[in-house]
């Protein structure tokens, strides 16, 4: 089911990732959802365009050109604009260390590639309860997603 966004507020999704197609296939996904989007493809963008843009949630890969994921989340975790934000990690990468670098980076998701569409869409659900009060890390997902029919 899609989230109705009719008379709300419009929803803000940074999407960070090296791949111009993940990039344009996530940003054509949400926009078609009614959500606000703006792409960057390094930390050193997402940082640039947040004062501007002011997202609800961020989208990040792991692996960015300038540093990781992981870096970009703990960055948006300590400034006051992003520190509530939806911060998901949508990656292939998967290792021993990776749960807890992303509970420590302040990841409210991170999620194995394939996904379930379900499962990206169910997190984005959530985000009006996260504009008024949540603890980022409270809904950190395991590492092993659901591999599904219909995968982003």
């Amino acid at each position: 089911m899609l989230p109705n966004t009719c008379g709300k507020q419009s929803v803000r999704v940074l999407l960070a990732d090296r791949s111009d197609e993940t990039r344009d296939l996530f940003a054509t996904l949400f926009a078609g959802m009614g959500y606000e989007v703006a792409t960057v493809k390094s930390i050193g963008d997402a940082l640039y365009c947040l004062p501007q843009f002011q997202p609800d949630a961020v989208f990040t890969a792991i692996f960015l050109p300038d540093g990781s994921g992981f870096d970009l989340c703990a960055a948006l975790r300590r400034m006051p604009g992003t520190a509530k934000a939806l911060i998901v990690a949508i990656t292939g990468h998967q290792s021993p260390d990776s749960a807890r670098l992303a509970q420590e980076a302040g990841f409210d998701h991170y999620f194995v590639k394939p996904v379930k569409l379900a499962t990206i869409l169910d997190t984005l659900q959530d985000l009006g309860a996260r504009k008024h009060d949540t603890v980022p890390g409270d809904g950190l997902q395991p590492l092993s997603s659901p591999h599904a029919d219909q995968a982003a």
